[in-house]
């Protein structure tokens, strides 16, 4: 099959799901989504989640930036890179390097407006190596939830979302052939789903237990 259809089917048939309606609370995530939900507040204008790759961070901005809108009729601004935003309510996903002085200013102006900015990474603050004594002070008061990884309830539920995200359809035999064999983590469910996909696509095949089991075989093979 030609890459270029290929990349073309992906971009048709891989459509994310980030409503709320689409978005499994559970223990791992709990803390996380208390916290989106108690904003605006007077107790503290930032907050960072920390969890790995496909954890669902992404799509909590994006339900943080619902409930702020349904709560004060403004828009978050979703910011690519640390700056000054004239909302008072902005996102940033982190990726290192960052501009340290950009995101110190950041945060003073988001306080100064009684605002909030909800930032997320792959890191604790403690890995950042942040040089900047003020940003550093400052970042050490920002409260942090994590977001941990997921029991066998939270990954079936996910491994249904991210199909479903693809519009695959799958036979319980499957996601209970991926539990029994797969790595247990958001990553890897993720990485999974989407060669899945790819091989369903190219071999004209639906997502069955032995194209899962080509697959991990693969994988296993890949890191020997």
């Amino acid at each position: 099959m030609p890459s270029s259809f290929r990349q073309s089917a992906f971009s048709f048939f891989s459509r994310p799901l980030v409503g709320r309606e689409d978005f499994l609370t559970a223990d791992c995530n709990a803390e996380a989504v208390a916290l989106i939900d108690s904003v605006p507040n007077d107790n503290f204008s930032a907050a960072l989640i920390i969890g790995g790759k496909g954890c669902g961070k992404t799509h909590l901005c994006h339900l943080f930036a619902d409930s702020v809108f349904r709560k004060t009729g403004e828009k978050a601004a979703f910011l690519p890179e640390p700056c000054l935003t004239d909302a008072r309510f902005a996102v940033w996903e982190a990726t290192f390097p960052f501009d340290e002085e950009a995101l110190f200013h950041l945060l003073n102006d988001i306080r100064s407006k009684k605002g909030f900015l909800l930032m997320t990474a792959d890191r604790h603050l403690s890995a950042w190596n942040v040089a900047l004594p003020d940003l550093r002070t400052r970042l050490l008061s920002v409260p942090s939830v994590e977001i941990a990884q997921p029991d066998e309830a939270v990954l079936t539920a996910v491994l249904l979302k991210l199909f479903a995200d693809r519009q695959l359809t799958v036979a319980p035999d499957v996601i209970a052939y991926i539990l029994k064999h797969a790595e247990r983590s958001f990553a890897a469910a993720g990485e999974l789903v989407e060669r899945a996909d790819a091989l369903s696509l190219e071999t004209k095949k639906a997502v069955s237990v032995q194209l899962i089991r080509k697959i991990l075989n693969e994988v296993s093979e890949n890191k020997d």
